[in-house]
Formats: C-alpha cells, structure tokens, sequence
C-alpha cells in the first residue's frame, strides 16, 4: 500500500446556515444545517463530503470518533472495503438513521479525495456519460404569496431552468389553497414548462389523491413524496388512483426500499440523494436499479453540488435540483458550481466540483 494513500484522521463539523424566511412552512424545519466531513490523508491531500441536517451532532460525533478511530492508517482508496468494514462494525443489522448518514458523507469525502489525488473531475473518473445536466428549480417555497409565487417560478423558466417545482402541503394551506396555487403556476409559466409538486411526505392518502385528481389538467410532471414516511404501499396505492406520475427517494437511506419501490410500481420516478443515501457509491447503485428497471432518475432533496458528478458521470443520471431554500450555502464556497440557462457545466478541475472556505 502507498504511504501517503493511508488516512491520518477523519473530522466532521455541523455548520449553521441562515433561514430563508420564504422556506417556512415545511414540517419539522429547524434552523437550516449539515454536517462538513473531511478525510485526510497522510501525504496532505484531503476529501470533502457533506450530510443533511437530521441529528447533526450525533452523525458529526460518530465520523470524529468511532469512524476515525476506526479508519486511522487504512488506505482510502478501497472505498467499497471501507464501506463493508463501518457497516460490519457499526450497523451489522441494516439500521438506517446516523450510521448511513455519517456513511454519506463519509464515501463523498473520499470519492472526492480520489479523485483530487488522481487530478481528475469526480464526473469523468465515474463514467463521463456528460459533461453538463439540466436543471430544475425548486423556487415554489411556502412562505411566498400566491402573486410572489408565480413571479418566482415565471422568473425560474425565463432564466432557462428546465421545470419549476412548488411546495404543496406546507404552510398551513388545505387542498382547495393548494389546488389554486398549482393552478396560477401553471397559468404563469404557460403550458409547456415542466411543473412539479413536492409534499414533503406531507399528506394522507386520500388528500394526495383528491389534490392529484384535482390539478391533472395542469400537465403534472411527478408528484414528489406526497404521503406519510414515503409508506411503499401508500405510494403504490396512491399510482393505482391517479394519472400524475409519483417520484420519491430524496432522503431514503436504504437500498432495499428502493428495490422494493421499483418491483412494486410505486414510484414513476427514482430521486436518490448522496448527502443521505449513503454516499456516492450507494447513489450509484440506485442509478442502476433504475436503470435496470427503465425508470427515469432526477435528483432532489438539496446539495446539488453533492449530486451533480454523479448525475453527469453515470449513464442514467437526470434532472439537477436547484433548490431555493439553499442559496445561503454558496457563500460558505470557494469552490462552486452555478448553472448556466439552466444547464450544470461540470467543471475539469480535480475533485467532486465544490470546495468550502476554511472555517474562521
């Protein structure tokens, strides 16, 4: 083994970002943060990964103790034999929760750091399939007036995003609000542009599908996570009822449901997130099931960054999102990536495209 390729410690900080005062409304929103892992290695090059903000201190805890303890002098580059010996040692019965999301950002700081010590962009060391992915805005935020929401999302068209997605389920509204609200959209950005809705995991059953039935005329491209807990026969059921396709996944931290969502028709639309599904390699795997079972893929849940060389490295990467409720994190960059009439240029410099500032 190379010297210099053996890990000398594994960090991990919860940052704070500021609120976007538009985002209120989501159920269970806290004050915006993640989790910042960073794995170094003993000939000074270093790999940067990000997790959501679910249990913070405790994912942060686990990757500065347990996992750095148990990685120390280990050689980073077999990422898939660093995988199976966290899993072995702290989640040998398949538990979801902080394990798989400190895994997450575990594996994204070292896929970054592979890449980075061979000079090569994360994007093209996974496959290349291109060098640049359309994007959506998810701009359609709660706490915006009905007027504010369609100028938002008519401004997110003309700039060239490929769809705009609108919360629903959120802010204290009831299905008639809703239902109005998808409809001024709708009106506002005219009848070609892609239109997504997004619950949350916000909503029963029957009122899923009394909005869906409600709003079909507007020309839906997928109803994301409408019910409870992303319940896989609430979501079949739901695909049984309606006409609008169903997507989910953005935060579902096990291979198994995605399996299991795929062979039992419940979604029309596979969303894996590599901030929470285990990392790029887990992502990587869902791409493929995807694939296999002919499903189209696009991206949810925030960090686009995180996302974006998966989505252009793999042959059945999709849709980028761009979320609105995240523009805070980019002044925390050194490194960033910004869409361009709405299509994500991948850049050629080494690494997973993004980098953060030092911290103060």
């Amino acid at each position: 083994m190379a010297a210099g390729s053996r890990i000398r410690r594994v960090t991990a900080v919860v940052e704070r970002l500021p609120t976007v005062g538009a985002a209120a409304g989501y159920a269970g929103l806290d004050t915006p943060s993640f989790v910042r892992c960073t794995v170094e290695t003993e000939d000074g090059q270093a790999g940067t990964g990000v997790t959501g903000r679910f249990l913070g201190p405790e994912v942060a805890a686990l990757l500065s103790r347990g996992v750095d303890e148990a990685l120390r002098g280990s050689d980073a580059r077999v990422i898939e034999a660093i995988g199976a010996l966290l899993t072995a040692r702290f989640n040998p019965r398949g538990a979801t929760g902080v394990f798989v999301s400190a895994l997450s950002a575990l594996d994204m700081a070292l896929w970054d750091l592979r890449a980075r010590s061979l000079g090569e962009p994360l994007w093209r060391l996974l496959g290349g399939a291109r060098s640049a992915v359309p994007c959506y805005a998810t701009i359609g935020l709660p706490g915006y007036s009905e007027d504010e929401l369609t100028a938002v999302c008519k401004g997110a068209i003309d700039a060239g995003f490929r769809g705009v997605k609108m919360l629903v389920a959120a802010g204290g509204r009831d299905v008639e609000q809703d239902m109005r609200r998808v409809q001024a959209v709708r009106d506002a950005i005219g009848p070609h542009a892609p239109l997504m809705l997004d619950a949350n995991c916000g909503m029963s059953v029957a009122d899923a599908k009394r909005l869906a039935l409600r709003v079909e005329e507007c020309d839906i491209a997928w109803f994301e996570e409408p019910v409870f807990h992303n319940d896989l026969e609430a979501l079949a059921s739901l695909r049984r009822a309606v006409r609008i396709p169903i997507a989910a996944g953005q935060m579902v931290q096990s291979l198994g449901w995605f399996r299991d969502a795929l062979a039992r028709g419940a979604i029309d639309w596979v969303q894996p997130n590599a901030a929470f599904c285990g990392g790029i390699s887990a992502m990587l795997r869902i791409l493929a099931l995807a694939e296999a079972h002919g499903t189209p893929t696009a991206h949810a849940g925030g960090w686009d960054i995180a996302n974006a060389a998966v989505m252009a490295g793999h042959a059945h990467g999709g849709l980028l999102e761009m979320h609105g409720a995240q523009k805070a994190l980019r002044a925390r960059l050194s490194e960033d990536m910004q869409p361009v009439a709405g299509m994500m240029a991948l850049p050629d410099r080494p690494g997973i495209g993004f980098a953060f500032h030092p911290m103060a």
